[in-house]
């Protein structure tokens, strides 16, 4: 069993466990941003390129759009996607790519410095507990797996609702394209037609329609998904050599990050995906005319969907959510972890 190196005044080093835990773990303030930003905008916007049907595919279900051009099924869109033009499953991406690019930048840096930072903090309390809880040193100590988990959970939630402020104009935008029939789309389909639109319409509070239920239903979604990563990530490690000892590493590594990516894509899709549904019929179609509070707004939107299709409505484009947020996360996640390495300051020395 590895023991916990001390520093030279005898304390206990808060983040000798983790860097013994991961030796290929870099710290943020480790990382030429620069490079990092520069490396990550392209590896990012192929990644929204090559995932953005399924999103289209999402938004439909969701919203109830149901025309020959998008069927809404998985496999009857994926034959459809090679009968029909490919430009229908692309609407949206041009304001998604435009505004993805800041939104990125603001979750990554929150994400990663506040991770640190908790993760830091909290080690440094267990392993050296104040005077105060010093008696409950060994409650303390049981305290240590779930550290990684519960810094990454907190970390992302904070992330997820720092980039809200471009995320839900990106969205309201993006995702009333995404719905438009061809004639409305061909005259009326541009992101500076629809922001006319939405202003004429709701003045300018209507491009951020949502956002309350947005950050609502993005601080669980964010904690969910990298808690569980984070995880997982950390159970599995902690079995790799035992578990998987006949696995090449490189099939090791990207076996941990698909699990775990797939895990976490599951748990978040599950638990937010109501709250996913209600935002996104309240973003592209709005709330009936005669509701004025925002809760009411809601609250109609529930009774819609479950009078019409029962709890399940709450559902609705739940596979494409998983799938997306599935893939995204395991590639993301294993080409970032790499990322971060690269793009050390040290990388060349």
């Amino acid at each position: 069993m590895t023991s916990i190196s001390t520093t030279g005044g005898g304390r206990v080093d808060p983040n000798a466990e983790r860097r013994l835990g991961n030796p290929s773990d870099t710290k943020w303030s480790e990382i030429d941003k620069t490079r990092l930003y520069l490396i990550g905008t392209g590896l990012y916007s192929f990644l929204t390129v090559a995932l953005h049907p399924l999103t289209v595919i999402k938004i439909r279900k969701q919203v109830g759009v149901t025309t020959p051009e998008l069927p809404t099924s998985i496999i009857s869109s994926s034959e459809s996607l090679i009968k029909s033009n490919i430009h229908q499953y692309y609407r949206g991406l041009g304001v998604v790519i435009s505004l993805a690019i800041p939104t990125r930048i603001i979750y990554i840096s929150v994400l990663e410095s506040s991770r640190e930072r908790i993760e830091s903090n909290a080690r440094e309390i267990i392993l050296n507990p104040p005077a105060s809880i010093a008696k409950y040193n060994n409650q303390l100590q049981s305290l240590l797996p779930f550290i990684t988990p519960f810094s990454g959970g907190v970390a992302g939630g904070l992330a997820a609702v720092s980039s809200q402020m471009i995320v839900v104009p990106m969205d309201v935008i993006s995702q009333k394209q995404m719905v438009m029939n061809d004639s409305t789309y061909k005259h009326r389909g541009s992101a500076l037609h629809v922001v006319k639109s939405v202003v004429a319409n709701d003045g300018w509070s209507g491009i951020y329609r949502g956002f309350g239920l947005s950050l609502f239903t993005s601080l669980p979604a964010g904690s969910i998904w990298w808690a569980t990563y984070a995880g997982c990530k950390d159970q599995m490690n902690a079995v790799q050599n035992t578990a998987f000892d006949s696995i090449p590493a490189l099939g090791q590594q990207g076996i941990i990050q698909v699990s775990s990516a797939f895990s976490a894509a599951l748990a978040a899709s599950i638990l937010t995906q109501p709250l996913d549904t209600i935002k996104t019929r309240l973003q592209v179609k709005g709330g009936a005319s005669k509701v004025s509070s925002k809760s009411a707004m809601v609250v109609s939107v529930f009774k819609e969907l479950t009078a019409s299709s029962g709890l399940s409505g709450m559902y609705q484009g739940l596979l494409p959510r998983v799938t997306h947020m599935g893939v995204w996360g395991s590639i993301l996640s294993a080409a970032f972890e790499y990322l971060k390495v690269v793009s050390r300051k040290d990388y060349n020395a």
